[in-house]
């Protein structure tokens, strides 16, 4: 059957055709070889151009256990690059810019101007798992900056890699004429790996028939550790084979997009698939220095044994087969769970030999069955459009983290509007607890549609005149959450704002009461609500106030 859906395998510049294109944009005026600014397959060696800069918008996120260490130096005169006149968030936005003209120009084309001005546009935006809810606020709001989702009938949202990655694979091999299907109550672990990231989720098939049904298993994990971390070890390689020779050479003939790394994308790819182990030349690269056994100055190439290309992925291979080992442990001591099979996905799923790596490692550990998809870097935009097209996702996850409110201030001294204050419905006295995280959800809870936590919130404020308050949100990424906010394990997620208009009705929720300075003031009581089960894959929220929605609410990130 059919999928109900069509995937962009024709991109600008590109005369082959390929299922997603770089990431990569080159301005106009930094290059005045071009008129317009290119992007994608677009961007030719000469052009000085971004790549990677999804990555930089998580670069407020600490360095996990299985992260890339050089991500700790993440901007600088390295791999990744900035405009002087634009931050990352922007660079994204001018990307996905150009990405929605080329889309729009094509539906227009398929459906004409008018029926494309008149069609409700639903927009799917796939995001790493592990990324903190910064970034992904930060992807959102760049793909509406650039269009997407921006008219008054269309929508947005977002979804976990892994997640769309399991929609399409599962639904894939629950079809009725499936090679080696799944059955019910199998438990299925998806290992998405791509350019900056490796997601690792497990899932529980609840139901086959008449439709598919599946539940997250047990809590994600996951690290920016995909093969991009390659192209990284890479540098380090010449630079520490080569010196000066190397590390003096410009961005533009050392770093993404060039032909040195467009030519080592294919010794990347063809790595692992032949029986032979054969050194591998790699070039053009002009280094001022002798013919070696490393280096060839005539046909300037430099020479990469079998073991050097080992030493390039192996590091990675070993993040990746530690974080499958991880989620594979987790759901035998908390779900009392076997994994069945590990479904390969990704752009770096690709690889032959992080597949060979896999595949050993699952005949070593319990004999996993190991599959891969015909065409593994399509499974997650082809589960993002089952998303939005059938309503397909999973009933049940599970918190990634722990969230929050600081429980400080007795209310009775009259708060202002910059200080936080809530109370711990346990505490009968409402004793101060100063600094003290009131943690409403806990890392491994069930997360459904309904899933969402309410603080009661009091502030003073002047009728009249438009009232701003700030709750401000933390969360915890560690199994146990430490108690109070000054930990440095704590993340300080950002200040929800909930406004009300001049005009707004406080109704019965209003006191008036005199502060410390013997000063008349009024005070108002309303419930700050986090949403965790909304469409798409965003924290959510809303302002509720005499019992229903009042306002807007919104979240401002503190870093």
């Amino acid at each position: 059957m059919a999928p109900p859906f069509q995937i962009i395998s024709t991109w600008p510049g590109d005369p082959y055709g390929s299922w997603k294109t770089p990431t990569r944009i080159a301005y106009s005026q930094e290059n005045a070889k071009i008129s317009t600014n290119k992007w994608g397959f677009e961007v030719y060696p000469k052009l000085k151009s971004y790549s990677w800069t999804k990555l930089l918008l998580d670069k407020n996120a600490a360095v996990g256990e299985h992260d890339d260490p050089s991500l700790s130096g993440i901007i600088g005169p390295g791999m990744f690059q900035l405009p002087s006149f634009r931050e990352a968030p922007g660079v994204c936005e001018d990307f996905l810019h150009e990405v929605y003209q080329f889309v729009s120009k094509i539906l227009r084309q398929q459906l004409s101007d008018s029926t494309f001005e008149k069609t409700p546009m639903e927009c799917w935006i796939t995001l790493p798992a592990i990324w903190s809810d910064e970034a992904k606020a930060a992807t959102l709001t760049a793909a509406r900056n650039a269009g997407f989702g921006s008219e008054a009938k269309d929508e947005i949202f977002t979804i976990a890699e892994p997640e769309a990655a399991a929609i399409a694979t599962l639904k894939k091999y629950a079809e009725p004429d499936a090679l080696n299907p799944i059955k019910e109550n199998e438990n299925i672990l998806i290992c998405d790996c791509g350019g900056g990231t490796v997601d690792i989720t497990a899932y529980t098939i609840t139901q086959v028939r008449p439709y598919l049904t599946f539940d997250e298993l047990c809590v994600g994990v996951g690290g920016k550790c995909g093969s991009t971390h390659i192209d990284r070890n890479l540098h380090a390689f010449l630079s520490k084979r080569f010196g000066s020779a190397f590390d003096k050479l410009p961005f533009g003939i050392t770093g993404p997009g060039g032909k040195l790394m467009n030519n080592f994308e294919g010794l990347k790819r063809d790595f692992g698939s032949r029986n032979d182990k054969d050194d591998q030349e790699l070039g053009p690269i002009t280094l001022d220095l002798p013919e070696s056994g490393f280096y060839d100055p005539d046909d300037r190439t430099v020479k990469l044994s079998y073991e050097d290309m080992q030493s390039l992925f192996d590091p990675v291979i070993t993040q990746i087969t530690s974080l499958v080992g991880q989620q594979v442990e987790v759901a035998r001591k908390e779900r009392n769970a076997k994994i069945d099979r590990i479904i390969l996905v990704g752009g770096f799923g690709e690889s032959s030999y992080l597949h060979q790596a896999l595949a050993d490692w699952c005949r070593e550990n319990g004999g996993i069955t190991l599959l891969r998809p015909l065409h593994p870097q399509a499974a997650v935009v082809q589960g993002a459009a089952l998303r939005g097209l059938e309503g397909i996702t999973p009933r049940v996850k599970y918190a990634r983290r722990h969230y929050g409110f600081a429980l400080s201030q007795d209310f009775r001294e009259g708060i202002d509007s910059e200080v936080y204050a809530y109370f711990d419905p346990l505490d009968e006295n409402r004793k101060l607890c100063s600094n003290r995280i009131w943690w409403m959800i806990s890392k491994g809870d069930e997360i459904t549609k309904d899933t969402c936590i309410t603080v009661d919130v009091c502030r003073t404020y002047s009728p009249g005149k438009k009232f701003v308050g700030r709750t401000r949100l933390y969360s915890c990424a560690l199994t146990e959450a430490p108690e109070y906010t000054t930990d440095s394990r704590v993340d300080r997620v950002g200040s929800i704002e909930s406004t009300f208009d001049a005009d707004f009705d406080f109704g019965k929720e209003t006191r008036s009461k005199h502060n410390k300075e013997k000063e008349l003031v009024h005070e108002f009581s309303y419930d700050v609500q986090v949403r965790f089960g909304d469409k798409g894959d965003n924290l959510t929220f809303r302002s509720i106030a005499n019992g229903k929605e009042a306002g807007s609410a919104k979240i401002k990130f503190d870093r």
